[in-house]
């Protein structure tokens, strides 16, 4: 059974992420910088959990033992005090004289070791220096040591920080994206309900009308921050960028069926969809496109009249010979006559490579 102190060390060194990952250019540097500081042949930074001791860069020795038992580790010793471990012939060692990189090749002698401590105070490794030669070195390279393996452990840090704050960011927009979809149904009703509202009410009628063109006004502007924070939110976390994933268009066609029909029938528009597209999977990124397909639509019902139609078609045809995702959203009404949007489709382009 693991005791308590040692646990909270283990669950220390897993926090980093750090164990079994490839070599990075700001540690090998470090180990580089140890060795010739020390004018040592070899350099290591060492991470030792319950069962191994894994080097997350070596300098000047093979990588078949990065990854060796802790029983087999130099540094689970040092990991046990505070300060640094010097063993000057580890063939004289009774811990370590049977050990086979010391035993046999490469025959190791010499090791100088300084721990890795973390703010919280848990030793999670070593950074070391090794050479073949017995020998012992004078204080000003052992302090320098020390500074080296501070700066391991601050690597370490930011590094945490950096997953830490790339896991906070996902959450982040995790969040917006089912607030926003939360918030866009009741807020598309409203404008909806609104929208017919200001049509109803007779032009005598001022104060009433007025009223409910701020409400509408709001609705809208509501709507607006909603789309206006989520995409400052995406864009600042990660770029902008199109999250394409299997999809298929007849969902995302009864997901705007359900949105905007109830303000269709509200003002007596005949509101239809087309799809003519088999029951397949597509790939687009369906929260942009159904942004996409929301907008055409909301802004259609708004500038039709009573009795008037609405027609939105969604077809794969070939356009300069790409298979093309086409939407189209056609009105009786006041705005454009035709709004379109297409999109290739990521299998075509591959094809036409």
């Amino acid at each position: 059974m693991i005791d308590t102190d040692e646990q909270k060390r283990l669950d220390a060194l897993h926090s980093y992420n750090i164990l079994e990952t490839e070599p990075e250019t700001e540690f090998d540097e470090l180990t580089h910088l140890a060795a010739s500081i020390c004018n040592a042949p070899v350099a290591m930074i060492n991470l030792v959990d319950e069962e191994y001791q894994w080097s997350k860069s070596l300098f000047g020795i093979t990588n078949s033992i990065r990854k060796i038992r802790k029983e087999r580790s130099i540094c689970q010793y040092t990991i046990q005090h505070d300060t640094l471990l010097e063993i000057p012939n580890l063939s004289k060692d009774n811990r370590f004289k049977d050990v086979p990189y010391v035993k046999n090749k490469p025959h190791l002698k010499y090791y100088l070791g300084a721990p890795l401590k973390n703010p919280d105070g848990y030793n999670i490794g070593a950074l070391c220096v090794l050479d073949y030669k017995e020998r012992h070195l004078p204080e000003k390279q052992r302090d320098q040591l020390k500074i080296l393996a501070r700066q391991v452990m601050k690597n370490f840090e930011l590094q945490k920080q950096n997953q830490q704050l790339a896991e906070l960011n996902k959450q982040q927009v995790n969040l917006m994206k089912i607030l926003s979809h939360d918030l866009r149904s009741p807020l598309s009703g409203i404008i909806g309900m609104s929208d017919l509202l200001e049509e109803l009410i007779s032009s005598d009628q001022e104060e009433a009308h007025e009223m409910v063109s701020l409400l509408n006004q709001s609705a809208k502007q509501v709507n607006q921050f909603i789309d206006d924070i989520l995409n400052y939110t995406i864009i600042e976390s990660k770029g902008f960028s199109l999250n394409v994933v299997p999809a298929y268009i007849h969902t995302v066609v009864e997901n705007m069926k359900r949105l905007y029909m109830p303000s269709a029938k509200l003002k007596d528009i005949d509101l239809t969809f087309d799809v003519d597209i088999e029951n397949e999977e597509v790939r687009i990124d369906v929260e942009k496109f159904e942004q996409i397909f929301g907008n055409l639509i909301s802004n259609a019902l708004k500038f039709t009249q009573k009795n008037g139609s609405v027609y939105c078609q969604v077809e794969i045809k070939k356009i300069d010979g790409v298979r093309t995702l086409v939407l189209k959203v056609k009105d009786t009404g006041v705005g454009m006559d035709c709004l379109l949007y297409t999109s290739p489709s990521p299998r075509d382009r591959t094809r036409s490579r």
